[in-house]
């Protein structure tokens, strides 16, 4: 029998007791998958608009959107749309200031925007975790 996740909606295996997605406690009897207002179920959100989201405002310094269309309650993708435009205005304003020391200085910031975008696109298309887990989670 297949469970699911009470707070994403996901398939959970029988041995489980967390979320394998959202880490969320699994209760021992099966609940149903939420649904949306559309009747679709939560835990899958059209993979190609979340991909949309995540590359195309993100060649205009908006990181993270993917990330809160998929689940707008995790916090990461806020922190990551705030730390992608401080860096993309930081390193585009240093870069088109004339002078070559700052334009120079500009490159460190658009290297990490450039690393946090990338990130983003793999956690789109790959569901990938690298760096921000959670201290407290086992």
């Amino acid at each position: 029998m297949t469970r699911y996740c009470p707070k994403c909606g996901e398939p959970v295996p029988s041995n489980c007791l967390t979320c394998p997605k959202c880490y969320a406690k699994i209760p021992s009897e099966p609940a149903e998958p939420r649904k949306d207002a559309e009747g679709s179920q939560t835990g899958s959100k059209k993979y190609s608009i979340k991909l949309l989201l995540t590359i195309l405002p993100g060649l205009f310094g908006f990181i993270g959107l993917g990330m809160i269309y998929e689940n707008s309650d995790n916090m990461l993708g806020f922190k990551l749309l705030i730390v992608g435009l401080l860096l993309f205005t930081i390193g585009n304003a240093l870069i088109l200031t004339p002078g070559v020391f700052l334009t120079i200085l500009g490159i460190g910031p658009m290297i990490l925007y450039l690393l946090l975008f990338l990130y983003t696109i793999l956690h789109a298309m790959f569901n990938v975790n690298l760096v921000f887990r959670r201290a407290n989670q086992k």
